[in-house]
């Protein structure tokens, strides 16, 4: 019976006395250990006890029987036949023989023991993580722990980045530090190790030889003089799947790992990534945190929390800094009381409409501080909401920029003030004028003024712009002196101001204060001999309802300009006959503009005559528009045009590229049959090379020059008499093109201009024909004229001579040539050609020779 118990248990069954000396094993011993009966006998059963318990052992021997517990029990590692040691569960009981023998029994607890070890080391590093232990010193416990589970083993556990691609660190406790110091830093791949494939590759390797595996080309020899011989290594997964680490298992033996062992490390892997994901976790918060309250302690802004219903919760303690009052007073709405008196009232009506809105908030006003005075800031919050979309918290920061709103109001003032005069300048007076006319009602108006110095101009050229600013700063001065308080002065221009009246009644008031107001500038600007001559001229317009303060000043612009046209009086009122002139202006510059574009100008020709003989000697090509619909019209239909500089300039350009096609189609003529006179816009006048074009023009169309006749009207050459007009003329004269002086006597210095400039003719301007024999001062001056020609050797031709009596006036008193509806009336080119080449056939031989 005792041999088929022994036989039967799993365990081991021994005998021996009380000094340990084994006189019987059962079957099961010799199997495990690999140690035969005979050998076992005696102490020879020690062989297969672990070193470190015998110790154990001897503290037990010899064994003495206790009545009271008899038993002895012992925890000891035995070495298993493959050479691996197990914790047993010995136990031994007296015999009750008389002669003290003892039998015993041992019990395999590895697996216990392994898994109670396991849930203490895993309940430690647990907690090591819920304390919120650092990174690496869990990453040591690990490596404690895999190598307490797998005996015989060293372990690592190596770091990848956050990329997947190389090692970051780690523990790896065996390691020698300059060989931990190659492995930080690392690329993963395969062939990088056991621990760099698996990494790469996102799977287990397996090295049981590393002498010959090829995944340690690289890493052999530095291992090898560890004597490290084989290594498992496995990845670790994040919950996102990533590859957080190797868990890498080194051995000085060759071999692999058994299915229990494969089992411990798939226990081991999950335990590991739990305790990196969760440390990694933990300290991204923490550093969140430090990074938080790091933020809030230096930030200059002092942020704060408030409810759905903008009670303050909490707020930083830059608020106790900043305004000296504890930071329990701002909870709640105690903060208002740190607002300036005059915002209390628009940030509480402000942040009311953002609590029911649920908009961002962003809105200035000032705080009191330690000493009393008070600062801008900015305060700004931002709503968050749940997964309704409900209130949960409102986040904000108040932010001091009480510098920056200081510097702003200086821009501001500087952006809105005129620099020279101190007055509003042009941007910040059309902001206060739509002020003005917004705030009118119940019938009320606004009376706008535009004030502009007359001759300033020429006072900043004589005496320099220093004087001139001088002059506008003083004009400034009596403008406001001239001005109520409830009256708004600007500086819009150069030399243009404006003033606006707030309603003072009667629909004359306007015209009748800006009448006063010109006399009393202007007697001030005569007390000094520097702006003596200058003059003021005001365009004033009165608001109507619905008026825009674009549509106001339209109107004073209008009755400016009309005032600067009208040298009788230096105030004019807007009036629908002003609009109606600018209207008017608007569609002769319009037409001007598609006659130019479908070339509907022509030119008429209205023929000169030679009074001694009666025979057409020339003519003077006129301006005349073919319109599609009305027919003919005169250049009183486009006669603003003429006085625009770029369509000025383009229509004598179209007419004079007409005129060389008429006479290039007429064919040549002597000399003294006269020639076809083209009047000069100013624009063409001052053309730099203007001599040097036509000329090129006349020579493309096989034309002599003097069969053309350039005319300049004395108005334009007291406007814009250039220093390169003489040498122009004179250079068109030197090569045969004549020059006439057209409207003279018209102008102011018609002597001076015969005197400097070029001139082979000069016309009598019809209003002084018009009284011949009628007006005796009239008849004096055509007279004088006629005979100043005469002396000064150049041609007179009367213009507009309608009468037969005027055209025997003019012969009697030595007037040479003259032209007029007497004669003939303006006519088409195909209307005059016939005439033309009537007189050159009738004229000589000898005269029509070349």
């Amino acid at each position: 019976m005792f041999d088929t118990l022994t036989r039967s248990v799993p365990g081991f069954v021994w005998t021996s006395d009380a000094d340990g000396r084994i006189d019987f094993v059962n079957c099961a011993w010799c199997e495990y250990t690999g140690l035969s009966s005979d050998v076992s006998l005696g102490a020879g059963w020690m062989q297969a006890v672990h070193p470190d318990d015998l110790n154990v052992i001897e503290a037990l021997w010899p064994l003495r029987a206790n009545g009271q517990n008899p038993a002895y029990e012992a925890q000891i590692r035995f070495r298993r036949r493959d050479g691996r040691y197990l914790w047993h569960l010995v136990r031994a009981n007296p015999v009750a023989d008389g002669e003290g023998r003892w039998i015993g029994y041992s019990g395999d607890i590895h697996n216990l023991i392994a898994i109670q070890t396991r849930d203490r080391v895993q309940a430690d590093i647990l907690q090591k993580v819920v304390a919120g232990e650092d990174v690496q010193t869990l990453l040591a416990a690990l490596c404690a722990l895999g190598e307490e589970q797998l005996p015989g083993s060293r372990c690592t556990v190596l770091l990848l980045s956050e990329d997947e691609t190389e090692f970051t660190g780690g523990a790896a406790p065996f390691l020698p530090r300059e060989l931990q110091a190659m492995i930080s830093g690392t690329k993963v791949g395969t062939g990088v190790g056991s621990c760099g494939t698996a990494a790469f590759e996102k799977r287990d390797v397996v090295s049981a030889r590393i002498a010959t595996d090829p995944l340690w080309e690289g890493w052999r020899e530095a291992f090898a003089a560890l004597g490290v011989k084989a290594c498992w290594s496995q990845p670790v997964y994040g919950t996102d799947g990533r590859v957080l680490a190797t868990y890498g298992f080194y051995f000085y033996e060759e071999r692999a790992p058994t299915v229990d062992e494969l089992e411990s490390l798939d226990i081991l892997r999950q335990l590991a990534a739990v305790a990196i994901d969760k440390a990694r976790t933990t300290q991204a918060l923490r550093e969140s945190e430090e990074h938080y309250r790091h933020t809030v302690e230096h930030n200059p802004q002092i942020p704060w929390t408030a409810d759905p219903q903008g009670r303050i919760l909490s707020v930083s303690s830059r608020w106790r800094e900043a305004t000296g009052q504890p930071v329990d007073s701002a909870i709640g709405t105690g903060w208002f009381q740190a607002l300036h008196p005059n915002d209390v009232d628009r940030v509480h009506r402000y942040w009311a409409e953002c609590l029911r809105t649920g908009d961002p908030a962003d809105l200035k006003y000032r705080i009191r501080l330690n000493d009393g005075g008070y600062r801008w800031v900015r305060a700004r919050a931002t709503p968050r909401r749940d997964a309704n979309g409900q209130i949960v918290k409102w986040y904000g920061a108040v932010e001091d920029i009480h510098d920056l709103e200081l510097a702003h109001e200086r821009l501001r003032q500087q952006a809105d003030i005129d620099d020279l005069t101190r007055l509003p300048n042009r941007r910040s007076f059309e902001d206060r004028l739509r002020g003005a006319i917004a705030e009118t009602k119940d019938g009320a108006s606004v009376d706008l003024l535009l004030i502009d110095l007359s001759g300033f101009r020429q006072l900043n050229d004589r005496f320099g712009h220093e004087v001139g600013d001088a002059v506008l700063r003083l004009f400034a001065g009596f403008l406001r002196a001239c001005s109520t308080e409830a009256d708004i002065i600007g500086r819009i221009a150069g030399d243009q101001f404006a003033l606006v009246l707030r309603d003072r009644g009667g629909e004359a008031t306007p015209q009748r204060y800006a009448g006063q107001l010109a006399r009393e500038l202007e007697r001030r600007l005569a007390r000094s001999a520097k702006t003596r001559n200058l003059g003021v001229r005001i365009g004033c317009a009165r608001s109507t309802e619905d008026d825009k303060s674009d549509d106001l000043t339209r109107r004073a612009k209008i009755a400016l300009y009309a005032a600067k046209g009208d040298s009788g009086h230096s105030v004019r009122l807007f009036s629908p006959a002003l609009q109606q002139a600018i209207d008017q202006r608007a569609e002769q510059i319009e037409l001007a503009r598609q006659a130019l574009k479908y070339r509907l100008l022509v030119p008429y020709y209205q023929p000169m005559i030679d009074l001694t003989s009666g025979k057409v000697a020339g003519a003077e090509a006129l301006l005349r528009i073919r319109h599609p619909v009305e027919g003919i019209l005169s250049p009183t239909s486009v006669w603003a045009a003429l006085d625009a500089p770029k369509i000025g300039k383009a229509i004598t350009d179209q007419i004079l590229s007409l005129v060389l096609a008429n006479l290039a189609e007429w064919g040549p003529w002597p000399a003294q049959l006269g020639s076809i006179s083209v009047n000069l816009s100013t624009e063409t006048l001052m053309q730099d090379g203007l001599a040097r074009s036509l000329l090129q023009k006349l020579d493309r169309k096989a034309l002599e020059p003097h069969q053309l006749t350039v005319e300049i009207t004395e108005r334009v050459l007291v406007d814009e008499l250039a220093p390169g007009t003489r040498q122009c003329l004179e250079q068109l004269q030197r090569h045969g093109v004549r020059v006439s002086l057209d409207d003279f006597g018209t102008g102011f210095a018609s002597l001076t201009h015969l005197q400097r400039l070029p001139v082979n003719e000069i016309k009598i301007d019809k209003s002084f024909v018009n009284d011949l024999g009628k007006d005796s001062s009239g008849t004096a001056i055509v007279k004088s004229m006629i005979h100043l020609g005469r002396n000064m050797g150049v041609d007179v031709v009367a213009e507009g001579v309608e009468t037969a009596e005027q055209a025997a006036l003019l012969k009697e008193w030595g007037c040479r040539f003259a032209q007029g509806y007497h004669f003939h009336r303006p006519l088409s080119a195909s209307e005059f050609g016939p005439i033309w080449r009537t007189v050159i056939l009738g004229a000589p031989k000898a005269a029509m020779s070349r």
